[in-house]
């Protein structure tokens, strides 16, 4: 098994012509067995996939980032989220 954080996956955007960060990254099986990730890149908003292999890949969200998402996607009395 392959662990990932998930602010340290990159993967290349043809767009942008170079490495970025990929978010929101979910694992996918493919066809011949291997696994890869898919995402959104941070920079373009096109769709990134990186193949990591054979063994299943965990995404781990590190203590920042899961205070992050709590906090900042609360909804308001105006009911948009602030």
């Amino acid at each position: 098994m392959t662990v990932f954080t998930m602010s340290g996956i990159k993967a290349y955007d043809i767009k942008a012509r170079k490495k970025v960060l990929m978010k929101n990254p979910q694992p996918y099986l493919m066809r011949n067995g291997s696994w890869a990730l898919k995402g959104t890149s941070a920079e373009t908003g096109i769709k990134l996939f990186k193949i990591v292999g054979r063994a299943k890949p965990s995404i781990i969200q590190s203590r920042s980032e899961v205070f992050k998402n709590i906090f900042t996607s609360r909804q308001c009395e105006c009911e948009k989220l602030c």
